[in-house]
């Protein structure tokens, strides 16, 4: 039988200086953003079961949709934006994937 070498052709991950970012704290009677847009909609099962832990640990859960980014539309998602990070205390924004 002969024998075959696979080749792995993704680069190692870079390190992490920055680290995970600042704790929280407590999620009791905090405000919670999650960022989402239509691009992943499989990200929405995802919104829900991190929806229901952080309610259970006494958050309230905002979701905001990110639409148009250029052209028409996008004034409309900066103001949207805008609000969505000032009524929260902390937001989910992306995965880092």
């Amino acid at each position: 039988m002969a024998m075959v070498t696979v080749l792995d052709p993704t680069a190692p991950p870079k390190h992490d200086s920055e680290g995970a970012g600042p704790d929280a704290g407590p999620l009791h009677g905090k405000v919670v953003g999650i960022r989402y847009d239509m691009t992943w909609r499989s990200f929405r099962w995802v919104m829900d079961e991190w929806s229901s832990g952080l309610t259970a640990d006494g958050a309230e859960v905002r979701t905001w949709c990110a639409g148009a980014r250029v052209g028409e539309g996008a004034d409309t998602t900066v103001a949207e934006l805008q609000s969505f990070a000032t009524d929260v205390d902390l937001a989910v924004v992306g995965l880092g994937n």
